[in-house]
Parts: structure tokens; C-alpha cells; sequence
């Protein structure tokens, strides 16, 4: 058995059994990982913590032929500051999800990176969520070629440097309309699509 120690973001998850869970993790070096929690189902199971979305821990995993399984995990710093709105909570969600998708086709550490700095702006600054969302979509898209920056990105508020407030149903809307783009350049149905309303 190989043993892989890795930091990571838990991006998604499903559950495995009766007391399981499988977890996507977004890691710097590895792009995703999906591993096994044993028990985490379990009322009181230790590591818990480290199979919900938004756990940033450093995961030692266990190689078993093509499968890992997570030995222990160790919070990094708490993201959970994203549930505290629920626009927060789902452009937290739409971050993981299209972060999950573009990490397998381009550089997993720019997306690790940039995905924890959206995170960290979305729990701590002032900027509203659709702004950010739209930011952090527009620069997956950029980054994976799939739209060249344009002279008038600055007016949409889809700057690769600069965050500014954009009013929040501008936001939305042209958040929408990056994620349409964004599954049809990715060929994926977001399930977190949905939840803009």
C-alpha cells in the first residue's frame, strides 16, 4: 500500500454504504482525488469534519490497487464561513463544482489556489457573492482557453486581477450566463445551476 499525504479542498461527495462516504478532493499537485471515508457516517466518527464540502484539511491517504482511502486528515484553516448566507453557500457551492470540472484539463494548482482565495474573499470581503461567482467562473474559462479576455471585461466586472462590486442582479445574471457557457465548454449539467435564481 502506497501512502500519499496531500492538502486539499473536499469539492464533493457521495455517500458509500451504509456508514461511507466517497469524496472528491481538489489537491495542488494531484488535481482531484476521490477517496474513501470509512465511517464518517457514524454519529460520532472523528474525521467527520474532513468528508463535508469546503473542508480544507491535509489528507493522508492509503493506495489500495486504484482506490484511496483517507487514514487521517487535519483541518488547514476553517472555510465553513461560507454557510453563513445562503448566497454565500451557493456560490461557495458553484465555485467547487466548476473548480471540480476545469481541474482535470488545466494547471490543478492555479485552480486550488485560485479557488481558495475566492473562498477566502467570499467568507471575508465586502464584494457581494454573484460578484465573485462571476469572477471565479470568468477566470476558469480564461485560464482554460475557452474565452479570450476581451477589451470590455473591465465593464462586466470580469477583471483576472481586480475584484470590484458589481450590483447583485447584474451579477447574477451574468454569472448565469458564464455557466451556460461553462457547461457547454466543459460538456457537464452543474447541478448548482439550478440554485441561482
Amino acid at each position: 500500500m502506497e501512502e500519499l499525504k496531500t492538502t486539499g479542498i473536499v469539492v464533493g461527495g457521495e455517500d458509500y454504504g451504509e456508514t461511507d462516504k466517497l469524496i472528491r478532493i481538489l489537491t495542488p499537485d494531484h488535481g482531484v482525488i476521490v477517496a474513501r471515508m470509512r465511517g464518517v457516517k457514524n454519529e460520532k466518527a472523528k474525521l467527520k469534519f474532513a468528508a463535508m464540502p469546503f473542508s480544507f484539511c491535509e489528507y493522508v491517504l492509503m493506495k489500495r490497487g486504484s482506490f484511496f482511502s483517507v487514514k487521517t486528515a487535519s483541518q488547514c484553516e476553517s472555510l465553513f464561513g461560507v454557510t453563513s448566507s445562503p448566497d454565500k453557500y451557493v456560490i461557495g457551492s458553484v465555485m467547487l463544482e466548476t473548480a471540480a470540472a476545469s481541474a482535470d484539463g488545466t494547471d490543478s494548482a492555479t485552480v486550488f489556489i485560485d479557488l481558495l482565495t475566492a473562498l477566502k474573499k467570499l467568507i471575508y470581503s465586502g464584494v457581494n457573492s454573484y460578484s465573485l461567482g462571476l469572477n471565479f467562473v470568468y477566470r476558469l474559462l480564461v485560464r482554460g482557453g475557452h474565452i479570450a479576455p476581451g477589451a470590455r471585461d473591465s465593464d462586466y466586472n470580469v477583471d483576472m486581477d481586480e475584484q470590484k462590486d458589481l450590483p447583485a442582479d447584474r451579477a447574477k445574471s451574468l454569472l448565469k450566463a458564464y455557466l451556460s457557457l461553462f457547461e457547454k465548454k466543459y460538456f457537464i449539467k452543474l447541478k448548482t445551476y439550478a440554485s441561482i435564481v
